[in-house]
């Protein structure tokens, strides 16, 4: 099955292709870069983007979660501050809500279905 080409600010990739320099784990998200459309101008509110809040189900275990999506300098899952180089974090940058995500996790396969997306500016 042929994944949905992903959307990325120019600001974002180039943090986050610096950060796959310098982080161990980061092959998922270089993948994700590779295949990415890099925008210089604003991208729509509604895809996810570093900093961007927003809701998601997991379609496997049908949880709702609510969260920002952070550098790992940020990240702090108590708080809803998911890292960027998680693997469900990975997952999420690039898609806009409505989308659904075929993503393996270390339990397994799943879906991740995005209700909303909030973006500040």
């Amino acid at each position: 099955m042929k994944k949905k080409q992903i959307v990325v600010s120019q600001h974002d990739y180039d943090i986050l292709k610096t950060l796959c320099y310098h982080a161990p784990g980061t092959a998922k998200l270089k993948e994700e870069l590779d295949r990415a459309v890099i925008r210089k101008t604003k991208v729509p509110d509604d895809v996810v983007q570093v900093n961007s809040t927003l809701q998601f189900r997991d379609e496997r275990s049908g949880a709702v979660r609510e969260v920002q999506l952070v550098l790992p300098a940020a990240s702090n899952i108590q708080l809803g501050k998911l890292s960027i180089l998680s693997p469900i974090g990975t997952a999420l940058l690039g898609y806009s809500a409505g989308d659904t995500i075929d993503w393996e996790v270390p339990a397994g396969k799943t879906q991740l279905h995005i209700l909303r997306v909030a973006n500040e500016g």
